[in-house]
C-alpha cells in the first residue's frame, strides 16, 4: 500500500466539429505554489472516515493472482482483471460472493491479446468494457456483444467511463522515434459507447506536450519505454479529475456542467527541467489531495509530499494521513497510501487488502468498522479483502 509515496519504475492512446470548453480559462483561481512552504497537518484515517470490509469469495476455481487489479466498486458489483492473464472476475459488492468470471484472452475478433488498458464497468447496461488492442464488449457473464472502433495497441491511452452514452479517451504523447510529430496537441475526446465513434472534444488544447515516458535507445534501430508511472486524471464519482501533465490547471469534468477549472499553480510547469508534476490523489466534497516530485528520469525514486486543499476555506497545506489499521510502524501511526484508483461514487475509494495483513491486523486489534468479523474468518491462501473508505 505504498504506491502513492514511491515513483513506480516501470517498462511497459480527432477533433470532432463539437466541443466541450471550460467554463473559465483561469481567472481567480486558487494558486498552488510549488515553491511554498505550506503549514504541515496530521489527520487521522480512521476519525475522518467509515471503513467497510467485503470479503472476496475464495475456491479452488476462484483465486486472484498477485496481478489482480480493482477496477470499480459499484451499488450491486466489484469489478476486477488480471491484465497479463486476462481473467475478469465480477464479485457482488454487498456478499463479495463471485457472480461471474471470464477469461476470453485469444487472437480471435471476440477476444483480447491483454488488459493493457483496464477494465470498465458499465452497471445500468450491465456491460464490462474490455480495453486491450480494441475495445471490447462483454455482458457481466462474458458473452461477446461488440467490438468498438478504438485502436489502442501500441500507444498510451487511458479510458474512462463518463456517462450514459460515452467513454472519455485521453491519448498520449508518442515518444517512438520518428514519430514523435504524430503526437496530437488535443489529446481528450469523447466516443460512444455503441461504436467508438467521435461524438466530441474537449476544449483542450496543448500546443507543447510532455510525457511521463522517453524512449531509450538500444542497440541497432531497437528502443524501449522507460516510464515514471503516477496518476494523473481519477475519478471523482461520476466526474473526472483532469490534471495533465502539460497543463497549468486541474480540471473536473462533470457530465451535467462540462469542463470545469479547479486550481491552478505556479511556477507554469513549462518553466523548469526537470518539470516540477502534480497529481490528484484523494477527492471528497471537502477536499483534493495532491502530491507533487520532478519529472527525472534520471532519479531513484523516493517519497513525494502531499497536500490538501481544502474547497471551503481555501486553505492548502502538506498532510500526512495516518492510518492506525494497517500503516502501523514500529515506533508509531504511519501514513496512509492509496495503492489503487478504481471508478467509485463520491466520498469513496477503495482498495485491496491481503489476506495475511488482515489477519495480522486482526490479531493486533486494530481493525475498525466489519474488520474484526470479516478477518476472524479468513485464512493466509484466501483472496484479498475489498477495503472500502467513505470520507466523512
Amino acid at each position: 500500500m505504498k504506491a502513492k509515496n514511491i515513483i513506480l519504475l516501470t517498462a511497459l492512446l480527432v477533433m470532432g466539429s463539437q466541443s466541450i470548453s471550460p467554463q473559465t480559462k483561469g481567472g481567480g483561481l486558487p494558486v498552488f505554489d510549488f515553491t511554498k512552504d505550506y503549514p504541515q497537518k496530521k489527520m487521522l484515517l480512521q476519525d475522518i472516515t467509515d471503513i467497510e470490509y467485503i470479503p472476496l469469495e475464495t475456491s479452488d476455481d476462484i483465486l486472484l493472482g498477485d496481478q489482480s487489479v480493482l477496477s470499480a466498486v459499484t451499488d450491486k458489483y466489484i469489478l476486477l482483471h488480471e491484465y497479463i492473464r486476462g481473467d475478469i472476475f465480477v464479485f457482488d459488492r454487498t456478499t463479495g460472493k463471485l457472480y461471474s468470471h471470464f477469461n476470453h484472452k485469444g487472437q480471435g475478433g471476440m477476444e483480447y491479446n491483454w488488459i493493457n488498458a483496464g477494465t470498465i464497468l458499465d452497471e445500468r447496461k450491465e456491460e464490462i468494457y474490455v480495453c486491450s488492442q480494441s475495445v471490447q464488449v462483454y455482458s457481466l457473464k462474458g458473452e461477446y456483444k461488440r467490438t468498438l472502433k478504438i485502436r489502442t495497441y501500441g500507444k498510451e491511452m487511458s479510458i474512462f467511463d463518463f456517462d450514459d452514452e460515452s467513454l472519455l479517451i485521453y491519448e498520449g504523447v508518442i515518444i517512438e522515434p520518428g514519430r514523435e510529430d504524430k503526437t496530437k496537441k488535443e489529446p481528450y475526446h469523447l466516443v460512444s459507447k455503441n461504436d467508438g465513434s467521435l461524438i466530441s472534444a474537449l476544449d483542450l488544447y496543448f500546443p507543447k506536450r510532455y510525457s511521463n515516458k522517453i524512449a531509450q535507445h538500444l542497440d541497432g534501430n531497437m528502443w524501449r519505454s522507460y516510464v515514471l508511472s503516477y496518476p494523473k486524471n481519477v475519478h471523482d464519482g461520476s466526474d473526472l479529475i483532469i490534471a495533465d501533465i502539460s497543463s497549468d490547471t486541474i480540471y473536473r469534468l462533470s457530465p451535467g456542467k462540462g469542463l470545469i477549472p479547479l486550481l491552478t499553480r505556479k511556477p507554469s510547469v513549462h518553466a523548469s527541467e526537470p518539470r516540477n508534476i502534480w497529481m490528484p490523489l484523494v477527492i471528497t466534497d471537502k477536499f483534493m489531495q495532491i502530491g507533487k516530485f520532478l519529472l527525472d528520469f534520471n532519479a531513484r525514486g523516493g517519497k513525494i509530499p502531499v497536500f490538501m486543499y481544502d474547497f471551503k476555506t481555501g486553505e492548502i497545506s502538506r498532510i500526512s494521513i495516518l492510518d492506525a489499521e494497517f500503516a502501523v510502524k514500529p515506533y508509531g501511526l504511519g501514513e496512509w497510501d492509496i495503492s489503487t484508483f478504481p471508478a467509485i461514487a463520491k466520498n469513496m475509494t477503495a482498495e485491496l487488502v491481503q489476506a495475511p495483513v488482515m489477519i495480522e491486523a486482526y490479531q493486533k486489534k486494530r481493525l475498525k468498522g466489519n474488520g474484526n468479523k470479516v478477518a476472524k474468518g479468513l485464512i493466509e491462501d484466501d483472496n484479498p479483502v475489498v477495503r472500502i473508505i467513505k470520507f466523512k
